[in-house]
C-alpha cells in the first residue's frame, strides 16, 4: 500500500520497501540501518527525505542521532529537490509499467514488478562516472546475469510433492514475477 525508495549517492543502488501501514517506517528503516552495517561493514553518513510525517518524528530522529547519521529534508511541495531518488523511482514504476503491460500481467503484481525492476537496475545501469554497475560497486565484483528471465514469461513448475498417476500431469502452468532475496531462486505465480 505505502513505500518508499532509498538510493545510495555514492554506487546508485538501490532499495524499495512496501508498507502495510505508514507506521512502519521506522521498524523498516532501523532493520535497514542495522543490515547496512552488518552486510556491508559500512555506515550510512546522511539520509534525505521528503517533509512527509512518516520521516519527521522524533523516533526517527534518535534513531539517525543513535547512528551518526545527518537527517535532511528536502523543501515541501518541492520532489524535484530530491532529484535522484525521484528520478529514480520513476525509471522504476515506468519500467514496472512496461514489464506488465507486455504479458498482460495483471496489476495486482506491481510490488513484483517493481521489486524486479529494482534487481535489474542494480544489476544492469551503469554509474555514469565509473562505468560500473551499483552492484560492482556495493560487491566489489562482477555479477554473472545469465541467470535473467523475462517477467511473465511463462514457466512450468514440477508437481514433487503429491502422489501422480501414471498418466497425470507432473507440472502445472505459471509465470515469472521476479527473484527471491533470501535465495538463488525465481519467485513464480502458478495458475492453478
Amino acid at each position: 500500500k505505502y513505500g518508499f525508495v532509498i538510493v545510495d549517492d555514492y554506487t546508485r543502488y538501490t532499495w524499495v520497501f512496501f508498507l502495510v501501514d505508514k507506521s512502519d517506517v521506522f521498524a523498516t528503516f532501523k532493520s535497514f540501518v542495522k543490515g547496512i552495517h552488518n552486510e556491508f561493514e559500512t555506515t550510512i553518513k546522511r539520509v534525505r527525505s521528503d517533509n512527509d510525517s512518516e520521516f519527521k518524528n522524533t523516533r526517527i530522529d534518535e534513531l539517525c542521532d543513535e547512528f551518526g547519521i545527518r537527517h535532511q529534508f528536502s523543501a515541501k511541495y518541492t520532489p524535484q529537490s530530491n532529484g535522484l531518488v525521484e528520478r529514480k523511482n520513476r525509471t522504476i514504476i515506468d519500467m514496472a509499467r512496461s514489464m506488465l503491460s507486455e504479458y498482460n500481467v495483471s496489476q495486482s503484481f506491481w510490488a513484483e514488478a517493481i521489486n524486479t525492476a529494482c534487481h535489474y537496475t542494480n544489476r544492469l545501469y551503469c554509474h555514469p562516472m565509473m562505468e560500473k554497475t551499483p552492484y560492482e560497486l556495493l560487491n566489489g565484483r562482477k555479477l554473472n546475469i545469465a541467470y535473467f528471465r523475462v517477467f511473465g514469461c511463462k514457466c512450468y513448475i514440477l508437481n514433487k510433492g503429491a502422489r501422480i498417476g501414471k498418466f497425470d500431469k507432473k507440472c502445472d502452468e505459471g509465470f515469472l514475477v521476479g527473484y527471491s532475496t533470501t535465495s538463488k531462486a525465481y519467485r513464480l505465480w502458478n495458475n492453478s
